[in-house]
């Protein structure tokens, strides 16, 4: 375990960098599960399981000082969250025992260290409790992950500190520049040359078990000898590149193993976080994880406020002024009523950029700041046919797809695609490989071959294009097939809420646009999509004779912005969308 020396060596935050290089370990993943077992009790009864469950009573008194507090440290608030936060997004954690409040299966360590001695009954439990959990890319954001996120917004927060791995805070929409991912995040990976940080929707992490071990064959040896940021020996390579302009990188997962190195500025940031708060939560962590743990109880310590609300005793309980020994939900949906502030709705948010010129159109992912995100699993552009029915044609298994899985498909192996992820419950797509087998399988690990697929009744035909051509990650696609033009794009996602595509008009010939579209999972829909910017001619609609005539008005604007004489004007157009 690393140990924060006495704060009294360290002038500010910033030494903390120098403090925590230490060597990366070369333990296998069983390896150092293994070692963490060894850290809890291998007794199902021991008392580090007990759960310290307050009375509803209590717990409303509680929420009330909790709020007290809050508002008396606005603006000097910080959070620090563990696995507890995410039991109610169907994420086990680690270390709880057996019977847990939270409803979720014993955690990890527990079960590594315990299974052995559980009986018929208690085996029958836990796997009831297997079946409600999620994996972390579909899980969705509790309402206490979005009370963070308000709150930051509302200024009441200073920022987070998160030993999560599980991509939530950063999904949730939280603030990057103001969270601090100790542990990493399994759906971020970054540049070890610049630092550039880029947020997936699939899980980064998969691929230094696949290209990522070529990489480090071949490249490591040279790249060893370079002023890396965080490279871990090399053992987090995805096989990807950095999008940035004159950037050679590659990338890095973000996750961090046992003996791994920790990021750099988010230790400073979550030591600075911690410095500056005057009033520090606890949110469902133990608190027994160095240093992180030390953040916290630094807090409690120098005789600042700390409160933990966590269901089982944890290292920081004997420096806080109050403690709830309720689930996370439990107390931050009523402390936010308390506070008056709503809690907003989960939304997945997405930035579309479409172009048309030279006789191409382009589609491609932007994040937040500009840069190009690998958001789209397949383009699909209409020539002629005008069905609501989506074209199937082939996907081939892409380069984090494991030789050792039950189906023996290995990257570059090619299937037809019988059934597209969002019409199954579980968001698999189903396959058929060549020998005739069938298989339902995650749309990260494959491709959508680019390739025209033609209806047979109406001669019309699509285009899908699952490759992505350049350092902007584009879908390109002819706007002219075989005499018809581009009638409509389908946006095609990875499916992990089961979002259905999204249609969006084929683009007037020399214009860019770039949309906003937010999905819902709780109803399932896609809203409107929202015009960011525009350049050129707006997109019309038409409507051929085989299609229904009915139009419905959308009345969303497009914001075409253009510098004149350093002025902007603005042209709103009313655009119509097909039903």
């Amino acid at each position: 375990m690393i140990r924060r020396p006495p704060r009294s060596t360290l002038s500010s935050s910033s030494a903390a960098s120098d403090v925590y290089k230490r060597q990366v370990s070369t333990q296998s993943t069983g390896d150092c599960e293994r070692d963490m077992a060894h850290t809890v009790s291998a007794d199902k009864s021991d008392e580090e399981y007990r759960e310290y469950v307050d009375s509803p009573e209590d717990v409303a008194n509680k929420i009330s000082q909790l709020a007290e507090l809050v508002q008396k440290h606005r603006g000097k608030v910080v959070v620090y969250t563990g696995a507890g936060i995410s039991t109610g997004a169907g994420i086990p954690d680690f270390r709880s025992g057996l019977n847990s409040k939270t409803g979720m299966p014993a955690g990890k360590w527990c079960q590594n260290a315990t299974s052995g001695q559980w009986d018929s009954k208690e085996k029958k439990e836990e796997e009831a409790r297997q079946r409600r959990t999620t994996s972390c890319l579909q899980a969705i954001p509790t309402q206490s992950h979005m009370a963070l996120v308000e709150l930051q917004r509302q200024n009441v927060l200073l920022g987070l500190i998160s030993q999560n791995c599980d991509g939530l805070h950063r999904r949730s929409g939280f603030a990057p520049d103001h969270l601090a991912e100790l542990h990493g995040n399994t759906n971020l990976e970054y540049c070890g040359w610049c630092g550039k940080e880029y947020m997936r929707d699939f899980r980064a992490s998969t691929g230094r078990r696949t290209q990522g071990r070529e990489l480090r064959q071949k490249l490591w040896r040279a790249h060893s000898k370079l002023e890396l940021i965080n490279p871990r020996k090399g053992n987090h390579y995805t096989g990807r590149r950095c999008q940035c302009q004159d950037c050679p990188g590659y990338l890095f997962d973000s996750t961090i193993d046992f003996g791994d190195n920790l990021p750099t500025v988010h230790i400073n940031r979550g030591f600075s976080l911690a410095d500056q708060a005057g009033l520090c939560i606890v949110l469902g962590s133990r608190c027994s994880v160095s240093p992180a743990c030390d953040m916290p109880i630094s807090v409690g310590e120098s005789g600042r406020d700390l409160v933990v609300v966590n269901l089982q005793k944890t290292s920081a309980d004997k420096h806080a002024c109050l403690r709830i020994g309720a689930t996370i939900d439990e107390v931050m949906v009523p402390l936010m009523a308390a506070l008056g502030i709503p809690i907003p709705e989960f939304a997945l948010s997405r930035q579309i950029a479409v172009t048309r010129k030279d006789g191409a159109i382009s589609v491609r992912g932007v994040d937040v700041d500009g840069t190009p995100n690998d958001l789209l699993w397949n383009l699909q552009a209409r020539y002629g046919y005008n069905s609501d029915e989506l074209l199937k044609g082939h996907v081939e298994f892409n380069q984090d797809a494991s030789g050792n899985t039950a189906n023996g498909t290995r990257p570059g192996d090619r299937a037809r695609l019988l059934e597209w992820p969002w019409e199954k419950e579980d968001g698999r797509a189903g396959v058929e490989v060549a020998s005739g087998a069938r298989y339902c399988v995650s749309p990260d690990t494959l491709a959508v071959c680019d390739e025209v697929v033609v209806d047979c009744k109406t001669r019309g035909g699509v285009r899908n294009v699952g490759s992505r051509t350049g350092r902007d990650l584009e879908h390109v696609v002819l706007d002219e097939f075989e005499g018809k033009q581009c009638s409509a794009v389908w946006l095609m996602f990875r499916c992990h809420y089961r979002e259905p595509p999204v249609r969006l008009a084929a683009p007037a010939d020399g214009s860019e646009t770039l949309y906003r579209i937010d999905y819902s999972p709780s109803a399932g829909t896609w809203g409107e999509p929202v015009v960011l910017s525009h350049d050129g001619p707006a997109p019309m609609e038409t409507v051929s004779s085989s299609e229904p005539t009915r139009l419905l008005s959308i009345s969303y604007a497009v914001f075409c912005l253009k510098k004149k004489k350093k002025k902007k004007n603005l042209r709103i157009y009313l655009l119509y969308k097909k039903i």
